[in-house]
This record gives C-alpha cells, sequence and structure tokens, in this order.
C-alpha cells in the first residue's frame, strides 16, 4: 500500500516537472523568436541606412534627432550583436530543457 502511494507521488511529482519544464520551454522558444524578429528588423534598418546618403534622422522617444550614418550603423551593429547574444544564450537554455524533458519522459516510463 504504502509503495503504491510512493509510485502515485513520484508519478505525479514527474508529471508536474514535465509540464513546468514544458512551460519553460514555450517562455523561452518565444522570447527566442521575438529576439529573432527584432534582429532581423535590425537587418532591415541596416540595409536602409547603408542606402542613405550623408546624414539620417533617428527616432529618440518622441524626438526625431539627426545623426551621423556611422554613429547609427554602430548603433545598430551593437544592437544586433546583443540580440544575437541573447539568442544564443536562449537556444542553450532551449536544449537543457529539452534533455530535461526527454530525461523526465524516461524516468515516467520506467
Amino acid at each position: 500500500m504504502a509503495a503504491e502511494k510512493d509510485s502515485i507521488d513520484s508519478q505525479r511529482e514527474a508529471a508536474e516537472s514535465y509540464q513546468v519544464a514544458q512551460q519553460q520551454l514555450q517562455l523561452i522558444m518565444l522570447q527566442k523568436q521575438q529576439m529573432k524578429m527584432q534582429s532581423e528588423e535590425i537587418d532591415h534598418a541596416l540595409k536602409e541606412v547603408e542606402k542613405a546618403k550623408g546624414d539620417v534622422f533617428r527616432i529618440v522617444g518622441p524626438v526625431l534627432m539627426q545623426s551621423s550614418k556611422d554613429e547609427i550603423v554602430k548603433d545598430l551593429q551593437e544592437k544586433k550583436s546583443n540580440f544575437e547574444s541573447r539568442v544564443e544564450i536562449l537556444t542553450k537554455q532551449e536544449d537543457r530543457l529539452k534533455k530535461n524533458l526527454a530525461d523526465i519522459r524516461k524516468s515516467a516510463e520506467k
């Protein structure tokens, strides 16, 4: 009787762990997708800035400000690099969670 209760408790804990890991994985995948979209927007902005001749304008809060092309390109490349770093970190977290889910699944099958 006690062994049966322990087995049920163990299964319940595994199911809860699996559900939490799945939710975390979904959140990470969503964040990763958002970062990739923002990186693509920066790519598009970089292409447009490269086409510009002379100074360009950027929106800073509610104000439109004139800036040099080089300054904007530098800022956009820096932002893109930050997004790529975040995507890399999220990819590692995603891989770790997928492995965790597989481990939970295997232990539940035993």
